[in-house]
């Protein structure tokens, strides 16, 4: 999502009884003004969205969507739904639903894949000249694949798709663009895209007991850095048990996280494994002699750090990483994970916060949070379907009457106390899925740079030797996939 539309989401909020301002409350005084007491502010009317599409019937034609829909995660059940149950992501989703349906005489369908991973689907259906798909919902890795495979439409050369238009996702357009052209996207459609991107949970108590600094006032004064997180993972960390030892079953850690801590610092330090030219065409980009400053800078802070626990074992429920049953028995200050766990600790005892990932250092002018494309769900359209004018209709229809739905939802869903419980965090939340961005080298596992790095910094292993093993076999990956893209 925009800034504008991130702005334009709260004042709705707002303006309505389900939350209070987002940030600084501001005095609670009672004014002695008689005149100023009196007066009654005027109510903000929500401001209905509707793309500039012209009037159309489409007489009763159903509109098929492939969708990533399985028993998981990152379901794409934001697609479409059929009836209210009472839940205010679903009941949202159908109210899009019946408009598209009511206002263009047509009908919504989808065909679930049944699997997280669909790219052997989408390339068994689209191969054989399948066309009763009208458009895809997948993970951007998937997504990507097919489209160096010359199986998607680029989206800029589909009618009434507008992609400036501000329910489509910056992020998705300025990252996953290559070479001028786009094959899948995101926005408003969904909500998925905002669960992916990496916070850091925090942990309210634990910041209260041990004396800490304000998070929200570091974040706000632009002094919430890497140094500032070490040095409040070191004073939180303790040998609860007094054994000498470190156990994460039974001490408290500064940060109990998965493996890939280093990257989304490096990514949240403005860092970019490949980046584009004037022309939009990719290129290593993390062996500059800044970049490896700065990776070197993040595997000295975190590698072999005892106030930090890194693993990616659930032994402890086997649904997710131990990490986070772990800091919601009381164990770490921080949780970097995924937004989406703001639902699965909604149960939670702990007092959770939440933050971006801290900046390099203060120099740096803002924060960047990073959101990885197996999680980020995206659409596209195969070539399969001709009638691309039919669909790109539907989609932009689609897509900005989900400002007046499914949007709304997501925010006072997670933007009251069902899930975030402090207004500070709001706040935070605006800074933060504003703030998103995506890298290629992860969306097609360019030479393997992501997983090396990620290794390195964990490890403490010479970046640059890394850096320099890697460069040639990136090069030729990103070569070969511009050579899937532009051949179209």
């Amino acid at each position: 999502m925009t800034k504008k539309m991130l702005a334009l989401l709260l004042a709705l909020l707002m303006a309505g009884s389900t939350m209070a301002a987002c940030g600084d409350a501001g005095s609670t005084e009672t004014s002695t003004d008689t005149a100023a007491a009196d007066t009654v502010p005027e109510e903000t009317e929500p401001v209905y969205v509707k793309a500039d599409l012209p009037e159309r019937d489409f007489e009763g034609e159903t509109f098929t969507f492939f969708g990533r829909i399985y028993e998981g995660a990152w379901s794409a059940t934001d697609i479409l739904a059929k009836e209210a149950v009472g839940e205010q992501i679903n009941d949202a989703v159908y109210a899009r639903t019946l408009y598209m349906e009511e206002t263009y005489n047509l009908s919504l369908d989808v065909v679930e894949s049944g699997e997280t991973t669909v790219v052997n689907q989408l390339k068994k259906f689209i191969t054989a000249g399948d066309d009763a798909y009208c458009a895809i919902v997948s993970d951007v890795y998937d997504a990507g694949a097919v489209a160096v495979g010359g199986m998607l439409h680029d989206l800029h050369n589909v009618e009434y798709i507008d992609l400036e238009q501000r329910w489509w996702s910056d992020m998705t357009n300025d990252s996953l663009s290559l070479g001028g052209k786009l094959y899948y996207a995101t926005g408003d459609i969904f909500i998925i895209d905002n669960k992916a991107t990496r916070v850091f949970f925090f942990n309210k108590d634990i910041v209260e007991d041990v004396g800490l600094e304000n998070p929200y006032a570091l974040v706000r004064e632009g002094k919430w850095t890497l140094d500032t997180y070490m040095g409040m993972n070191e004073a939180a960390a303790a040998d609860l048990n007094g054994d000498g030892e470190m156990d994460p079953d039974v001490d408290r850690y500064g940060t109990m996280v998965q493996p890939t801590l280093g990257g989304i610092l490096y990514f949240a330090a403005g860092g970019k494994l490949t980046d584009k030219d004037a022309d939009d065409m990719p290129y290593f980009a993390c062996d500059t002699a800044e970049a490896i400053e700065i990776l070197m800078g993040i595997s000295e802070t975190i590698a072999n750090s005892p106030t930090i626990n890194m693993t990616n074992d659930t032994t402890i429920n086997g649904s997710e990483p131990d990490n986070i049953p772990r800091f919601m028995e009381n164990l770490a200050l921080f949780a970097p994970e995924v937004l989406k766990h703001i639902e699965t600790m909604r149960e939670s005892e702990v007092d959770i916060g939440i933050l971006p990932p801290p900046k390099y250092n203060e120099a740096q002018e803002g924060y960047y949070c990073y959101a990885d494309g197996w999680c980020v769900n995206v659409v596209s359209i195969p070539v399969t379907n001709i009638n691309t004018d039919k669909i790109g209709f539907i989609l932009e229809a689609m897509s900005a009457d989900s400002l007046n739905n499914l949007t709304p939802a997501y925010y006072e869903v997670c933007l009251t106390d069902k899930y975030v419980r402090d207004q500070e965090s709001v706040e935070m939340l605006d800074l933060i899925l504003s703030s998103a961005v995506m890298d290629n080298a992860n969306i097609f596992s360019w030479g393997g740079i992501e997983s090396a790095i990620n290794d390195a910094l964990y490890k403490g292993t010479a970046i640059a030797s890394v850096l320099a093993s890697k460069k040639t076999s990136v090069e030729t990956a990103i070569q070969k996939t511009m050579d899937g893209f532009l051949g179209q």
